[in-house]
């Protein structure tokens, strides 16, 4: 994967976006982030399937620079001809954008039906998560723009002279209304995936400080493209409010958010506001690229959920619903992909900024009460996409982290629901819960990806069986507990490992270890046979102990990176990943392992965890446009890197605890909200110390693998001496090993 990495990464250095930083100082932590880092992708190969967001943290609008021609793939590295600049809100190319529309500056005459493209090369072009700038070779512009939460205001310096454009495209029909003398243009996007109810659209106001002397419009309502009075000037500010409820609100976001500020003055708040969100974390002892790697993954794990509320003109919170379709009071989120993001994301958050995870779980809550469940995958309402019910997981996360103030009553009816009534569509609730309920599994005969989708549902069910014990609903924690149990049902004995099982009984034919989809999802038996999150002591005994469980993953490690494309009936991108990877059938581009390096710490072997960490930490993530070893998935790629970087890991979430890897920096600092800072000390640690030795928590040894999360959350130092050599008798003790109940 290094081979990767290192040519894209030649590449931008080259074109001058790999400028180094010197110092820790407050204003260097937003240039170390690098957009372009995951852009180098396509459908059948992804390095993180991400596009360059300028954007604020979790805002309700990104905007970044088109190449495609409204696919997926907003922007690819390797294209050399750009369509302008896009409001996006597309939380992956897989589920495609809604609410979009493109904005691009040209010159000449009216583009008579043509969407105007141009050359552009990357020297031209600097990419910062605060600010994007690129010159358009063809019509001689240059097109700069920046972000707010819901808003952009954009710069643009016709150079060449000759007439002044701007293309608005909508993707669709819409209506433009257009106020030529105050130079405003308004609209709405009307894209839609699906995921939204009622009359949904991305509704815009677009304001110039120049009048508008001419308007082209398009037959079928898709576009508008307007010539500016520029008056001799060459320059052109544009101020651009989004609002998903009105144009008139969209009004009060511009004012609100942009106001009277000048351009560069929008630049500047926005690079303070990341500044200071980054700047949460410090790191020290780091190679430029590993602190560019680092903040730009620290980037991307700020940006989903994306916050899906707004502020009306009584200042009041309201969002428009995509579940009811109605304009309702209180916090809404969208755009995420809960089976990857419940793994690290909201653990992350739970200690970086629990206010905000708060937040989101009312906004989860709030789309249940809309819409009668609680959604799989949001985008930005019901998507029909991947397996399980996992806000279960994310509740109960904060829970146990001491996190609160949301409505844990309704919280529980919702998990009740999704753990016991059937639903009419894929988009949430659990899919085979009838098979589920009546074997204990789902049949692999009857429901695809049965066996995946049994692993997930007994941990969803433990998950239910915490929100219901806080909420004090008695009367159906036994029934989750038991359930839980449910993924004993789906693992074979003679083969050792996670296996399809039918409806009567008998075990799926023709096993291999190595077949990927039919029961499982985007994956093996290699990748599901792990998935016991919640009860991992008993996943042991099942595998016959702790040296034949140590002794299977050593083997998943060593194994050749072969695949069977099984149901798929053809290579799809994950595939192709784990061979590159060059980690055995260890898949990290995908989500399913990504807790696998670290449970070793569970078989008292916990010395054998730091190799395969560092290994991903080093080689399969990178500052460059390849940066990635898979989808980056609303952020869940990027915090399992920083938290392994920091030394440990959310092997459960719903447990108060952190499994210990191998912290990759000599210091870190988290500074938490309570004005506390957790201290991460490693002594010895070098690219060949990898191995802990021992471990202090406050000058105090320490000789479990494992920390907790008020160990974190109260601040303190945690110091852990590292070497070249394994320590084989640190944690190995059972009373050691991140067992039993971490919650406290």
């Amino acid at each position: 994967m290094r081979l990767y990495l290192s040519l894209a990464t030649a590449s931008v250095v080259a074109a001058g976006l790999l400028t180094p930083a010197t110092s820790n100082a407050a204003d260097s932590y937003a240039e170390l982030v690098r957009p372009l880092i995951g852009a180098e992708s396509e459908p059948g190969f992804s390095h993180g399937n991400t596009y360059p967001a300028v954007a604020q943290p979790f805002g309700m609008t990104f905007w970044t620079p088109r190449t495609g021609e409204n696919s997926g793939w907003i922007y690819q590295y390797k294209k050399n001809e750009l369509r302008g600049l896009q409001a996006t809100h597309q939380p992956s190319p897989w589920m495609g954008d809604y609410g979009n529309f493109g904005v691009c500056p040209f010159t000449g005459g009216p583009t008579r039906g043509a969407l105007p493209v141009s050359k552009f090369s990357h020297d031209k072009e600097e990419s910062r998560v605060y600010y994007y700038g690129v010159t358009l070779d063809d019509y001689g512009v240059r097109a700069e723009m920046t972000a707010t939460t819901r808003c952009s205001a954009m710069r643009f310096t016709y150079d060449n002279g000759g007439d002044a454009w701007v293309h608005f495209d909508a993707y669709g029909r819409t209506d433009f209304e257009v106020d030529e003398a105050n130079g405003v243009v308004k609209g709405t996007a009307r894209v839609n995936r699906g995921g939204a109810e009622g009359d949904f659209g991305c509704r815009f106001v677009a304001k110039f400080d120049a009048p508008i002397s001419e308007v082209e419009r398009s037959g079928d309502r898709h576009w508008i493209a307007v010539k500016l009075d520029l008056n001799e000037k060459k320059v052109v500010n544009l101020d651009i409010g989004t609002s998903f409820i009105s144009h008139d609100q969209a009004t009060i976001n511009l004012e609100r958010e942009v106001g009277q500020k000048s351009f560069d003055e929008v630049v500047a708040d926005s690079k303070e506001v990341w500044n200071k969100r980054l700047g949460v974390i410090e790191i020290e002892g780091a190679t430029e690229d590993q602190r560019v790697t680092f903040y730009s993954n620290m980037y991307r794990a700020m940006l989903f959920p994306r916050i899906f509320y707004e502020y009306n003109a009584d200042d009041e919170m309201v969002h428009y619903s995509p579940y009811s379709g109605k304009v309702e009071p209180g916090e809404m989120y969208a755009d995420n992909g809960f089976w990857d993001t419940f793994r690290a994301v909201y653990p992350l958050l739970s200690i970086i900024d629990p206010e905000i995870n708060a937040s989101m779980v009312r906004g989860w809550i709030n789309a249940y009460k809309e819409g009668g469940w609680f959604p799989k995958w949001s985008a930005p309402g019901y998507r029909d996409c991947m397996i399980g019910t996992h806000v279960e997981s994310v509740v109960a996360d904060a829970l146990c982290k001491g996190i609160t103030d949301f409505d844990l009553q309704a919280a529980a009816e919702g998990s009740i629901k999704d753990a016991t009534e059937f639903s009419d569509n894929g988009a949430y609730g659990r899919k085979g819960l009838k098979e589920y309920l009546a074997n204990g599994y789902v049949a692999t005969d009857v429901t695809g990806e049965a066996t995946a989708r049994t692993l997930e549902f007994a941990y969803d069910d433990w998950c239910a069986a915490q929100v219901c014990e806080a909420a004090g609903r008695t009367d159906v924690v036994p029934m989750l507990l038991e359930r839980a149990q449910n993924y004993r049902n789906v693992f074979d004995p003679s083969v050792g490992m996670m296996r399809g099982r039918k409806a009567n009984g008998e075990w799926r034919p023709n096993f291999k270890a190595d077949e990927w989809g039919g029961p499982f999802t985007e994956g093996s038996s290699w990748h599901y046979s792990w998935s016991v999150l919640h009860d991992l002591p008993g996943l042991i005994e099942l595998m016959g102990g702790d040296k034949a469980f140590a002794g299977k993953l050593d083997q998943m490690l060593a194994e050749e990176p072969t695949f069977g494309v099984g149901h798929y009936g053809g290579v799809i991108h994950e595939m192709v990943e784990m061979v590159a990877c060059k980690m055995g059938q260890y898949a990290h581009g995908n989500q399913p392992v990504h807790h696998v390096l670290y449970l070793y710490n569970f078989a008292g072997q916990p010395w054998k965890t730091a190799a395969p960490v560092r290994q991903a930490v080093d080689t399969l993530y990178g500052p460059g446009p390849d940066g990635y070893c898979g989808d980056e998935d609303n952020g869940q790629m990027s915090a399992w890197y920083l938290f392994s970087t920091l030394g440990f890991y959310p092997v459960c979430p719903g447990k108060a605890g952190y499994a210990i890897g191998s912290p990759r920096f000599a210091k870190a600092t988290i500074h938490l909200p309570s004005g506390e800072d957790f201290v991460i000390e490693a002594p010895g640690n070098s690219d060949q110390a990898i191995h802990v030795q021992s471990l202090q928590i406050n000058g105090q040894p320490v000789t479990r693998s494992w920390i907790k999360h008020s160990e974190i959350a109260d601040g303190g130092v945690l110091t852990t001496r590292m070497g070249e050599q394994p320590n084989t008798s640190w944690a190995t003790g059972k009373d050691d090993r991140p067992f039993g109940d971490w919650n406290e």
